[in-house]
């Protein structure tokens, strides 16, 4: 048993496909085959059932495969140990954010940990909450910046900031000449929603008091990631949607009085740093939190009394 062939099943299991795994791996789909044969053989069971169309991990498999992702975890850790030894906060750091979060915070911090760290490589993923959740385990990604709380097993969770929520509605509107909208004088069907299981819309939801029975009232629903996209629908279509705290930085002098504070409880999101609860890049993720943290507009930094949404996550 080697360690190439661990990350060798780690691959067709994470693929489902042995010719799309050595595809990523670079090698040759029989070459592939034969390192899981070998390593079978050795272990005297099967651990891929291939006479299912499309092959299936046996139970065997499946249990041999979760203790494989803790080794290649410990291997990895290994390999950092060169890189904690030195002085110097270096090599790769892989993240993924929530895309309603991953435009507005990356321009804030990365001209800085450019600088302060210029050893450090970040790379950037825009995953939702659950995918970000699942790369962590598998080891995919090293951390994830995410709205919390989540529920989740084995994940370690560190407050970073608290971002308020806003309304953005249409100079058409008949709530536009408010100064601050109360929730409960909105009317639902005016509402342009983020995709299904957003946790940014399940937090919409949960502040309108929303239930998919309404919402599939409405004659259109538009499924998208994207904030900037419902900014733009507002505009042109009138309705209303809802936006972070950090969407409105960059939004341009004249449409500043789009932007209206919601009363009476003024609901604001967590946002976190979560890692595995045990992971090999501490000095590096320790690095990126502080970055962000001396990013953030220091009243985001605060953790308020009340008003904390739920991710329903």
């Amino acid at each position: 048993m080697n360690i190439v062939q661990l990350e060798y099943l780690k691959e067709i299991y994470v693929c489902g496909s042995f010719s799309v795994a050595a595809e990523r791996l670079g090698v040759t789909q029989p070459a592939l085959s034969m390192q899981i044969q070998k390593l079978e053989e050795e272990l005297e069971f099967k651990l891929i059932d291939r006479t299912k169309r499309p092959f299936q991990f046996t139970d065997e498999g499946k249990v041999f495969y979760e203790k494989s992702l803790e080794i290649l975890k410990q291997i990895e850790a290994l390999k950092q140990i060169s890189v904690n030894i030195s002085e110097e906060v270096r090599g790769n750091l892989k993240v993924g954010i929530i895309p309603t979060l991953a435009p507005y915070l990356v321009p804030l911090f990365i001209q800085q940990l450019a600088k302060d760290y210029p050893a450090l490589q970040l790379e950037i993923y825009e995953l939702k909450t659950e995918d970000i959740i699942s790369e962590i385990k598998m080891g995919d990604i090293d951390c994830g910046v995410v709205s919390t709380p989540v529920s989740a097993i084995n994940i370690s969770v560190m407050p970073l900031f608290y971002e308020r929520f806003y309304a953005y509605l249409s100079e058409d509107h008949a709530l536009f000449k408010q100064d601050s909208i109360d929730i409960n004088s909105i009317q639902q069907e005016d509402i342009w929603y983020l995709e299904e299981g957003n946790c940014f819309q399940n937090q919409v939801n949960s502040i309108c008091q929303i239930n998919a029975q309404k919402k599939n009232k409405q004659q259109l629903v538009y499924h998208s990631n994207s904030i900037e996209s419902l900014r733009r629908i507002v505009e042109y279509k009138n309705g209303l949607t809802f936006i972070p705290e950090l969407a409105t930085i960059n939004i341009p002098a004249e449409q500043e009085e789009l932007i209206k504070e919601i009363v009476p409880d003024k609901p604001v999101r967590e946002i976190s740093l979560i890692t595995a609860k045990r992971f090999a890049k501490e000095r590096q993720v320790n690095a990126l939190k502080e970055v962000i943290k001396s990013s953030i507009p220091a009243r985001m930094l605060k953790q308020p009394d009340r008003g904390i949404m739920d991710t329903l996550l």
